[in-house]
């Protein structure tokens, strides 16, 4: 019983990494999306940042970074490791 405890450990992480692998895909796929018909149609968004609301629209968005403008600022800078959701229509 002893000698399975850790291959079962090793599969539950593996299953688990894999479930979370497929989240991060999915929420990768809505936010890109959501970022090219921002930046394509200059609609605004509300990013949720560390507990924050910003709203802007998308100006460009790369791998790391999303650069954003509003009213009262032209260039927002914000890191894609931060967002914790997206809203838009």
């Amino acid at each position: 019983m002893n000698a399975l405890r850790p291959i079962l450990l090793a599969l539950s992480l593996s299953l688990a990494m894999t479930h979370a692998h497929a989240a991060d895909t999915s929420f990768d796929t809505a936010t890109e999306t959501l970022l090219a018909k921002s930046r394509d149609s200059k609609s605004g968004l509300a990013f949720h940042v560390g507990g924050q609301v910003i709203g802007a629209y998308v100006v460009e968005f790369g791998k790391d970074v999303v650069i954003a403008a509003n009213r009262e600022h032209t260039r927002i800078v914000i890191r894609r490791e931060r967002i914790d959701a997206i809203a838009g229509n």
